[in-house]
């Protein structure tokens, strides 16, 4: 059984690490997986040996709230919160340093004897008092025997304090005192886990936008009359009315209306399009003038906004491979922190025979090395990521997608309907005497039929006379008797069958073939009249996406079942190389070429293997899309193919690839570079508190080291952050779009 819970209460990476350690300790938990930006933990286990009661004491015993996944309240306050606590620290910390530094400036100025120390251990205790919530949690952690961030703090805090008294009272004079560093660390601890707190909210900032953008009411028309209700009553099958500044709350089908409708905060798209009657309509769009009539066919949780949020929730939760060395390091860091410390308090006092000195160093090793940067250089970049990739209409499903498309140096394209547009269009058309005579015929006959050429060729003609006797040759074309005329609509089977002479066409007809364009003509009393030239066009933005796959390093390939020739003429507009083009594949052949593609990559970089992409969006591509290492859906494709896929570019524009590898080494880059000053801020930091340099001058008091502790913390959020940025670009309206939609009738 699967199941996942909230989880509240977590402070950082050790949090997290010492919750899947206990609960992996009961029998029957065969996996569990705790998030610390997520809050949340995922786990695997068999009933007939644990019970849920007993997961959720587990994490309950270790001082952690747990619910069910999406029931727990969004914040769970324990006393005061984290800005008051600070305001209050802050306010008893002024006095408290001026009793203990106050002789730096002057004797005069400061009470002597038991007056200072007792206010001293008054204000100290205060503080501690109010941030006993640290205190609480790293006490019981320990005793857990899973030690967290809240364990050094009140390890720090504890010893500074109680050492302290212990030298008040028994007159020890010729010592230092630490109160002040035992309120200085929790305050500026405090202080750091509210800006982080601040700053970790951001990281959500693109799914409050989503979810912000579901209105708590609509206006449905019920029995002629239009009511308002609320979101949740809404049924399948309902009529919705949306009027301008309105935000559309369900997935279907316009029924009435025209409008221009802004879906940025889905698609990514930056105009707004234009919207009327058999159009889609989907969830978290605004329609930004005009009004619509749609017939509800997706609501509540199962509309794209839904299944967007909840997506991009469970990718900001997941881990990255790269976060497992972080989880495995911040899961011993705490103990091994600990007994350095302790090292460094023994090697002080046989060295010196100092013990404020040795304590001095003993306490800065302790605080200095709270694992939070390193705990929170993945996460909070993941979740930047996520969030930011949603407003662009590019869906991680995890982070490990997010990783692996880092080093995509492959990406291999379907053709239908991701490179072109999936569908044909009239691309050529000669006359051969009176054109409107030619289309007049042409839309009499194909607007008879329903074959989806036929279709094209009525959409492009326009408008015609009703033509009789209308006869479909399966394989050949339409015949029929338009004006008093019998005329013929087919391919060259069709002509040479009816002795229909093609000797000035044949080099255009065979020209436009090669192209790999199916080729049609009208013909009447044994002569052509005209040729229509059908074929499946490139999508709008392909070509500038296939060039900035290759300014990013990636070698495109189209994959196709179509023939060779229509292939080359589809890569050559596109701007992928002839030797690129895999066509006349079969479902089967996509999944080997991928397996050949991922081969070779790992054949010719075998210490650090390349990754492969595949994009697509139908059934067809749903194996391929499964084996690649990143499969890459389009939103406008297959329920089935979004299913297999890691990606998925909701819009289904083109262009929306690179702009999601380019989101996902940026990601790549920014994780690397806070693991880096993770380790780089322990390296040299430990070192320094623990006193190596002292001798040369350099060395940390406690509260320094506090300080420096909350710093690091916070510019690795601070960097991830810049990935809410990455990729914005201004919107702008289309001239007289909203007055034109403004006044349109329905």
């Amino acid at each position: 059984m699967r199941k996942k819970y909230s989880v509240t209460g977590m402070m950082c990476a050790a949090c997290a690490a010492g919750i899947e350690r206990t609960v992996r300790k009961l029998d029957g938990i065969s996996e569990c997986a705790v998030s610390l930006m997520g809050e949340s933990m995922q786990v695997e286990f068999d009933d007939a040996l644990v019970s849920e009661e007993q997961i959720k004491a587990a994490v309950t015993s270790l001082g952690y709230g747990i619910y069910p996944f999406g029931a727990a309240p969004q914040k769970r306050k324990r006393g005061i919160g984290l800005p008051a606590r600070f305001l209050i620290s802050l306010v008893l910390l002024i006095p408290e340093m001026y009793l203990a530094m106050g002789h730096m400036i002057s004797d005069a100025i400061v009470p002597h004897g038991w007056l200072n120390y007792g206010l001293q251990i008054a204000l100290t205790a205060a503080i501690l008092a109010v941030n006993y919530a640290f205190l609480v949690s790293g006490v019981r952690a320990a005793v857990k025997l899973v030690p967290n961030m809240d364990t050094l703090v009140t390890l720090g805090a504890a010893v500074s304090f109680i050492y302290s008294v212990v030298v008040v009272c028994f007159n020890f004079s010729t010592h230092m005192l630490f109160f002040e560093s035992a309120a200085m660390i929790v305050t500026l601890v405090t202080l750091g886990k509210w800006l982080e707190e601040k700053s970790k909210k951001r990281m959500g900032k693109e799914i409050e936008k989503l979810r912000g953008l579901a209105p708590d009411t609509v206006t449905v028309e019920r029995n002629g009359e239009s009511v308002s209700i609320s979101i949740s009553e809404v049924l399948p099958g309902d009529l919705v009315i949306v009027k301008q500044g309105e935000s559309i709350a369900v997935d279907g089908v316009i029924e009435g209306g025209h409008a221009f409708v802004d879906t940025s905060a889905v698609t990514g798209e930056s105009l707004p399009v234009e919207t009327m009657v058999g159009g889609k309509a989907v969830s978290a769009s605004i329609v930004t003038g005009g009004y619509l009539k749609i017939r509800a066919e997706k609501v509540g949780e199962d509309t794209m906004l839904s299944g967007i949020i909840r997506m991009v929730r469970e990718a900001g939760a997941s881990k990255a491979p790269i976060q497992k060395l972080a989880d495995k390091i911040s899961a011993v860091f705490v103990p091994i922190v600990s007994a350095l410390a302790l090292i460094t308090f023994l090697v002080w006092i046989l060295v010196t025979h100092d013990t404020a000195q040795a304590f001095n160093f003993g306490v800065s090793v302790i605080v200095i090395s709270c694992p939070c940067a390193l705990g929170l250089a993945t996460p909070v970049a993941v979740m930047a990521a996520t969030g930011r990739g949603a407003g662009e209409g590019i869906l991680f499903k995890n982070a490990e997608a997010l990783q692996r498309l880092a080093d995509v140096k492959t990406m291999l394209l379907d053709k239908t309907a991701t490179i072109t547009e999936g569908r044909p269009k009239v691309v050529l058309f000669q006359a051969y005497g009176d054109e409107n005579e030619a289309k007049e015929a042409a839309y009499a006959l194909e607007s008879r039929l329903n074959h989806p050429l036929a279709a094209c060729i009525a959409e492009y003609c326009g408008t015609g006379p009703e033509a009789e006797a209308v006869e479909y040759l399966a394989g050949q074309g339409a015949r029929g008797i338009v004006s008093g005329r019998e005329y013929l609509l087919g391919n060259r089977r069709m002509m040479e069958a009816n002795n229909v002479l093609f000797e000035e066409q044949e080099a255009l007809y065979e020209s436009l073939s090669q192209e790999g364009k199916t080729v049609l003509c009208l013909a009447s009393e044994g002569k052509p009249k005209a040729l229509f030239a059908l074929a499946d066009t490139l999508k709008e933005g392909s070509a500038e996406a296939v060039e900035e796959l290759r300014r990013l390093g990636i070698a495109p390939y189209m994959l196709t079942g179509d023939n060779a020739a229509c292939a080359r003429w589809i890569a050559l507009q596109a701007g992928i190389e002839p030797e690129r083009v895999i066509a006349e594949v079969l479902p089967g052949d996509k999944l080997n070429t991928v397996r050949e593609q991922m081969k070779n990559e790992a054949t010719m970089s075998a210490k650090h293997p390349h990754a492969v992409a595949m994009v697509g969006d139908g059934i067809n591509d749903s194996p391929a899309l499964k084996e690649a290492d990143v499969g890459i859906a389009m939103g406008n494709g297959t329920d089935v193919a979004i299913e297999s896929a890691d990606v998925v570019l909701v819009k289904g524009n083109p262009t929306a690839a690179p702009k999601a590898v380019r989101l996902a080494r940026k990601t790549m880059q920014i994780i690397k570079q806070n693991l880096f000053w993770a380790f780089f801020y322990n390296c040299i930091g430990i070192p320094l508190a623990a006193g190596v340099f002292a001798p040369l001058g350099v060395s940390l008091n406690p509260m320094i080291a506090a300080a420096a502790m909350s710093l690091s913390s916070l510019f690795v959020v601070t960097n991830a952050l810049r990935l809410t940025r990455y990729l914005k670009r201004k919107k702008s309206v289309p001239a007289g779009a909203i007055d034109s939609a403004q006044s349109t009738k329905e």
